[in-house]
């Protein structure tokens, strides 16, 4: 009896899942966040459900089956426009938005109440690090200090401390390409000193991110500035987001994705903005960190280029945009602090423009030139557009102003497709 009534107070917990993010992945996290009843972790340790949103290319295969064996039994894997892994063909796959939170529900209890096994471990159960009967005392270790003890890196102090000279232990570790602080799809190698970054390598740079099929139309014809000028503020919004979420200011995260949600061209952005002063979020982005220059922030575009005072926008070039009273905004300091200033004032300035042009239904007057929410387009949007200042840009940063900075960095190349419509809703 008292087994059974634990396994039902479980199935009626809510349900931990943890989300593995591929190509076009981030609906799901952002439909997901706001649904009662859905709690998204931070590692697939805490986890009952492993989504995986978006495609995963053959060549990150072996990492999602790694985290896919870190869930603990039982767990259950639900694939969102992605084919499973070859390894597990029977796993449940769905396409349609609206019916992703009823299955992960129904996935959990199944789980809980014993209807459903668990998902089977795609890896074979020995450790990274070979260490039983290696080294000294056959715990794998090397005397006092090195090699793999118990199958665990140790920290070594091989180093000086770039900040103070000090020598410290210093750890070398992989994340992504599945990590959440991080794009999906990049995979970096870091040695940290404390919490003080000593080498930043980029491996894989992130996977494409799809933009509102309005800015591909813009390509092609004229289209409503108004309804453009949203398209941007969603974007920068679901930006905003995972950048408070970081931070660790939650209600402020899930305040910028309502709103991004609910956009109109009447919509205001004053009571995210008392919140994110009242919670303290400017407060704890030291100013001076992760600075640009201006030929790096030139080379990236858009709003990281304008927080360093390059005035490039290409709105400024179209004449119905200048008659509504557009004029670049930019700022100099290069830096974290700036640019996520910068996008506060960019997403003040579009609700402007698109409240002035819904009145008047005011087109764009030609087709063919688009500023993105990334950049100029066609423009510097390739898929190694911000590997190559990262590596350079990211040592001497503490780890939270590092995921701070790239979290306010727009790394990702703009995807050849548009986000598609599912009954509705942006997938």
């Amino acid at each position: 009896m008292a087994v059974n009534g634990l396994r039902l107070l479980a199935a009626r917990s809510s349900v931990p899942v943890f989300p593995a993010l591929g190509v076009h992945g981030e609906a799901a996290l952002h439909r997901l966040a706001l649904t009662p009843g859905i709690e998204l972790v931070d590692s697939p340790r805490h986890a009952s459900v492993l989504l995986v949103a978006g495609g995963v290319p053959p060549d990150h295969f072996e990492a999602l089956r790694r985290v896919h064996d870190q869930l603990p039994k039982p767990f259950a894997t639900l694939w969102f426009h992605s084919e499973p892994l070859p390894d597990l063909e029977n796993a449940t796959r769905i396409d349609d938005i609206e019916a992703l939170p009823d299955a992960l529900v129904t996935l959990h209890r199944e789980l809980m109440s014993g209807q459903r096994g668990s998902s089977p471990r795609l890896l074979p159960d020995r450790p990274p690090n070979p260490w039983e009967g290696l080294g000294d005392d056959g715990h794998g270790g090397e005397g006092m200090m090195g090699g793999v003890p118990y199958g665990r890196p140790m920290a070594m102090n091989m180093n000086d401390d770039i900040r103070d000279g000090l020598t410290l232990d210093s750890l070398t570790f992989r994340l992504g390409p599945f990590l959440p602080a991080l794009p999906p799809g990049m995979v970096v190698e870091i040695t940290l000193q404390g919490d003080l970054i000593q080498t930043w390598s980029t491996q894989s740079t992130p996977y494409p991110q799809g933009l509102d099929p309005v800015f591909f139309a813009t390509r092609e014809r004229p289209v409503p500035i108004a309804e453009l000028e949203l398209a941007r503020v969603r974007h920068h919004l679901h930006r905003l987001f995972h950048g408070l979420r970081l931070a660790g200011l939650e209600a402020a995260s899930l305040h910028a994705l309502r709103l991004a949600r609910e956009l109109t061209p009447n919509s205001s952005l004053d009571g995210l903005r008392r919140r994110l002063v009242h919670g303290g979020f400017f407060a704890i982005l030291t100013a001076g960190r992760g600075v640009l220059d201006g030929e790096q922030a030139r080379q990236l575009g858009g709003p990281v280029a304008r927080a360093a005072g390059v005035e490039d926008d290409l709105r400024s070039r179209d004449a119905n945009y200048r008659l509504l009273g557009f004029t670049p905004l930019c700022r100099q300091g290069g830096d974290t602090r700036s640019r996520w200033e910068q996008l506060l004032a960019e997403i003040e300035q579009s609700l402007q423009l698109a409240c002035r042009a819904a009145r008047d239904d005011v087109p764009t007057s030609e087709a063919g030139r688009v500023e993105t929410p990334h950049g100029p387009w066609p423009g510097n949007q390739q898929p190694e557009k911000g590997r190559w200042f990262l590596d350079d840009l990211m040592p001497g940063l503490e780890w939270d102003e590092a995921l701070a900075c790239l979290a306010s960095l727009d790394v990702a190349p703009v995807s050849e497709w548009p986000l598609t419509e599912r009954k509705g809703r942006r997938t």
